[in-house]
């Protein structure tokens, strides 16, 4: 790929793993090696004394002799003020620290191809909006331009479709998604285990369209918890051996729970580990077997499924109209995930090719199909080239076309592609119920998995007679109970009649687009008078914050 083309890039910013990736000139998706030479770089920052700041594999290396100067699996504090502990004796956001992932695969992406034009970013496709919100700010303050983000499941099932479509001997030259989605499963469960979160996802393909039916999950359920279910075990046995617990000191239970990831890797391939504890001069070498690890870990697995009966029943499918089961993220590769899958489907999951780059490769064709599609770029038999919705034209000769950039069957075949997805979670409104005692509780208007765009309305009643003010607090959970649930706006109408009854009708309507806008609006029935107002969900940080932590993370040389 020649330098500075300004490409959009795809990147899967993982719990454990991250990985970016870009589409080439014929339309295959190709990961980017970091500057160590793996195609992955560990989700982990040290911050070292000297301001120094350490991410990837000497970082994780240091969580084992400096934890204290450590940050790890912090996705999963995603939406939180803070990181869950000091690092260094300081506290940082889960979205600064994600910053410096981020901007660790920035510059090694830049080292080898130039500038990126804008990125997209993946999610676990249960991520609430504090979340979403969160990751977006992170790519900000990389001083990335966020163009989308994307579900982690429908970034897998783009990028598997594309696979099968090359191994049923398409050819990536004649790059074509209509082609690839034809070959693909008609319907497909995409069952996501990554480090620290999971997701599941049916998605139907037909042609040229990608429409997801349903999604659920738990961000707060990964690999990372099977790992500490087995530490915590082998850390029991000690203390019955020797009578200390190896928990209490940082740096051996850090060791502990590395020798456990390493022993449940093993695993997978194998049927019996050793595991290894040293902790004040005293030793103690446990063996744990595959089934002992199925034994302890069986609870993980009921949650697991649960979630995707749950998400079958929400989308009232059952397991005949599923064509596929695509294992995705590498605890995936736990063979209690297959076996327990296929005694539920009655049918063969297949484990994703390369499941740690899967992601970022469906990132990255949702990233040039973004390209593509909103910045076309043509050229005439004389070199010339045509206006653009970016208004460029040959005053700016150092700015790529998209023909630099692609070959034209596969600017063609990306304006062919059609993707819907599904809200993950609930949208409801604050109410007091009567016919509950008068509880508050969360009246839901748009109900998860609902397919985007959409509208929909739903009459409630003023809560005291001669009411002059309504207020509607917007909320986002799919439990009854408001403590349960995110607010994320509200909509106020002021000035009603005097003399309005207990009980007078007030129309509440949302319309919720596919960009994750939602507008809401409330009318007082009998008078007609209203408010309305627009929900975006473009930041958790204001413009001052960004820019702040954009200049300190910047200033910063990441190792």
């Amino acid at each position: 790929m020649r330098p500075d083309l300004g490409r959009f890039v795809g990147i899967d910013l993982g719990t454990t793993y991250s990985a970016i990736a870009y589409l080439d000139a014929h339309g295959a998706p190709e990961t980017v090696p970091n500057r160590d030479g793996q195609l992955v770089t560990p989700s982990v920052v040290a911050i070292l004394p000297d301001r120094k700041v350490v991410v990837g594999e000497q970082a994780r290396a240091l969580a084992i002799e400096r934890p204290d100067r450590v940050a790890l699996n912090f996705k999963r504090d995603m939406g939180e003020r803070f990181y869950h502990r000091a690092v260094g004796g300081k506290d940082f956001s889960p979205e600064a620290l994600s910053a410096l992932v981020l901007k660790r695969l920035k510059e090694d992406f830049e080292a080898r191809f130039g500038s990126i034009d804008g990125a997209v970013i993946t999610v676990p496709a249960y991520f609430g909006d504090s979340r979403r919100k969160a990751t977006e700010d992170a790519g900000r303050i990389a001083s990335l331009r966020v163009v989308d983000v994307i579900n982690e499941p429908t970034a897998a099932a783009l990028a598997n479709a594309f696979r099968r479509y090359l191994a049923s001997g398409g050819s990536a030259i004649r790059f074509e998604l209509a082609a690839i989605a034809a070959t693909a499963p008609s319907t497909t469960l995409v069952f996501d285990l990554g480090g620290g979160t999971f997701d599941v996802t049916v998605i139907r393909i037909s042609g040229e369209h990608f429409n997801v039916l349903a999604t659920g999950g738990e961000v707060r359920l990964g690999g990372v918890d099977f790992d500490r279910r087995l530490a915590d075990a082998v850390a029991d046995e000690f203390v019955q051996t020797h009578g200390v617990d190896p928990r209490d000191e940082p740096v051996t239970i850090a060791r502990l729970v590395a020798a456990c990831e390493r022993a449940k890797i093993h695993l997978s391939s194998t049927s019996q580990v050793a595991i290894d504890v040293d902790y004040m001069g005293r030793q103690c070498s446990v063996p744990f077997s595959r089934q002992r690890l199925e034994e302890l870990t069986a609870d993980l697995l009921t949650r697991l499924q649960m979630s995707v009966e749950l998400l079958l029943a929400d989308a009232m499918l059952t397991w005949d109209r599923i064509d596929d089961v695509l294992l995705v993220g590498g605890s995936s590769r736990m063979p209690m995930i297959a076996q327990m899958l296929e005694r539920m489907s009655g049918k063969h999951p297949n484990m994703a090719t390369a499941p740690e780059q899967i992601v970022a490769h469906g990132a990255a064709i949702h990233a040039a199909i973004t390209q593509m599609t909103a910045s076309p770029m043509t050229s005439a038999a004389d070199g010339s080239r045509s206006m653009t919705q970016d208004g460029l034209t040959d005053d700016e000769p150092d700015r790529p076309s998209l023909l630099d950039i692609f070959d034209p069957p596969v600017i063609e075949a990306a304006n062919k592609v059609r993707m819907t997805d599904v809200n993950s979670h609930s949208l409801g409104v604050i109410v007091r119920a009567s016919r509950e005692n008068n509880r508050i509780v969360n009246s839901v208007v748009i109900p998860a998995n609902t397919p985007l765009p959409t509208s929909r309305t739903k009459i409630f009643g003023t809560e005291a007679p001669n009411q002059r003010v309504v207020r509607c607090r917007v909320v986002e959970g799919d439990t009854r109970d408001p403590r349960g649930c995110t607010q994320i706006g509200e909509v106020t109408i002021r000035d009603l009649p005097k003399g309005l009854p207990q009980g007078t009708p007030v129309e509440v309507s949302f319309r919720y687009d596919r960009s994750g806008r939602i507008h809401v609006q409330a009318v007082e029935m009998s008078s007609g008078v209203r408010a309305e107002a627009d929900i975006v969900r473009d930041s958790g940080f204001d413009q001052v914050t960004i820019g702040e932590l954009t200049r300190a993370v910047s200033e910063l040389a990441v190792e």
